[in-house]
């Protein structure tokens, strides 16, 4: 580690901000925070968002964000050079002294023996038959084979299929729908399902939709009093007050059926 998570943790210190309150300063959500101050930078989303990260934390703590980078500059890896390949050498064999005589005289020899043999068989006596009886081998006979039927035998077609496969699956109105209407500027953070689906500050008369399987959990509002929620076409209770953070909010179908039996009651006393 090159210290520049210890550096801003003493810097956050000094303000006497908790996680928390830097959190809602910066705008920077606490467990990036966190990753930054312990230099684990295995959960942000890449080098370029790590330096983003670090710049702006730099910035609201007071201190210079060159200096901060370039300590995590130095807390990187440093890739090793590629080594240079070996050069490989070609060593060539040089035949003996004696090769070439050993050689010489081994070809000597097969002229002669070539020589002779031809000597041998030009003082042979022409047109002699031999006496010996000979009876030939009889040919072995072609194996007999059936005629091939000229009947053409047509493959068995597979019946057609006409059941509806059981892995298609229809279409279903089962789910959350909510839309989001800010009647006064708020910071929020919201998770569809568990994965992210909406952050940032959003100005008065902005709308959003975002559509759910189980639950829409607010993990953060800025200003709970700035927001309201239409879950299904049901409208939802105020997250809060003007200007006060909630954190944590779930709505999910129990919710829905909740402020259902809420309405129903209020219609019939």
């Amino acid at each position: 580690m090159a210290g520049e998570g210890k550096l801003l943790q003493a810097a956050r210190e000094e303000k006497g901000w908790s996680l928390i309150q830097a959190e809602d300063i910066t705008k920077i959500r606490v467990r990036y925070l966190e990753a930054m101050e312990n230099e684990d930078y295995r959960i942000l989303p890449g080098a370029t968002y790590v330096k983003g990260f670090l710049r702006t934390y730099s910035k609201y703590l007071g201190i210079n964000p060159e200096d901060v980078l370039e300590l995590y500059k130095e807390s990187q890896p440093v890739l090793q050079p590629k080594s240079e390949p070996v050069e490989r050498k070609v060593i060539h064999f040089k035949r003996p002294v004696w090769f070439r005589p050993v050689t010489a005289v081994l070809l000597g020899f097969l002229a002669l023996g070539t020589v002779a043999g031809i000597a041998f068989l030009s003082n042979k006596p022409q047109g002699e038959v031999p006496t010996a009886d000979y009876t030939p081998v009889p040919l072995p006979s072609a194996p007999q084979t059936e005629p091939k039927s000229t009947e053409e035998v047509t493959p068995a077609q597979p019946p057609a299929n006409t059941q509806t496969p059981a892995n298609v699956v229809e279409a279903t109105s089962d789910g959350l729908k909510a839309q989001i209407v800010f009647t006064q500027t708020c910071w929020l953070v919201v998770n569809v399902d568990g994965k992210p689906a909406l952050e940032g500050t959003f100005s008065s008369g902005t709308t959003k939709e975002l559509t759910a399987a189980e639950k829409i959990e607010f993990v953060t509002v800025g200003n709970a009093g700035g927001v309201t929620i239409t879950l299904n076409g049901k409208s939802m209770p105020s997250l809060g007050a003007s200007g006060q953070v909630v954190r944590n909010v779930v709505f999910n179908k129990e919710t829905l059926n909740q402020v259902s039996a809420q309405i129903q009651t209020a219609k019939n006393p």
